[in-house]
């Protein structure tokens, strides 16, 4: 018997032209339809990291007036899209905020919230950020200075 070779039905292990270019097509496809999706995800992200921060910030600054018996203070500059956080020893820290957050409004006097050495806040209040279309607050209560985060405002 003798082995027939046929051109057109001869075996080549990998992948044909158009198998290639289908996959490519399909990941391009799935891509372009995840992405905005993705960019959002890392909006949402970077907002949540940051009110974050500044509320770890708060409890930092309650903190520090505690141990060393001095008044710590935080300024919002809204106008500059950043914190500044002064130390019991009065050394300051400027602490922008990236662009995906907006410090949207704060009804601290003077946007200055200060911790006593007793570790009681100036006043309570609310510190709203934009993150996209949405607002998360940052509350602090006016005589424990609890520190809490919130998706809706506070009811006053």
């Amino acid at each position: 018997m003798m082995k027939r070779n046929n051109p057109i039905i001869s075996y080549y292990p990998g992948f044909t032209l158009i198998e290639f270019i289908v996959v490519i097509s399909l990941f391009s496809f799935l891509f372009a339809f995840s992405f905005p999706s993705l960019a959002n995800l890392r909006k949402t992200l970077v907002g949540k990291t940051i009110v974050q921060k500044i509320s770890s910030q708060m409890r930092i600054a309650k903190i520090e007036a505690l141990n060393n018996r001095k008044t710590t203070k935080i300024v919002f500059d809204i106008a500059h899209n950043k914190y500044i956080y002064t130390n019991s020893s009065g050394k300051s820290t400027h602490h922008p905020i990236p662009d995906e957050v907006i410090l949207y409004r704060t009804n601290f006097p003077l946007n200055t919230l200060r911790f006593y050495s007793t570790g009681t806040p100036s006043s309570g209040g609310t510190i709203t950020l934009r993150i996209g279309s949405n607002l998360k607050y940052v509350i602090i209560t006016p005589v424990t200075g609890r520190v809490r985060i919130s998706d809706k405002p506070p009811s006053n």
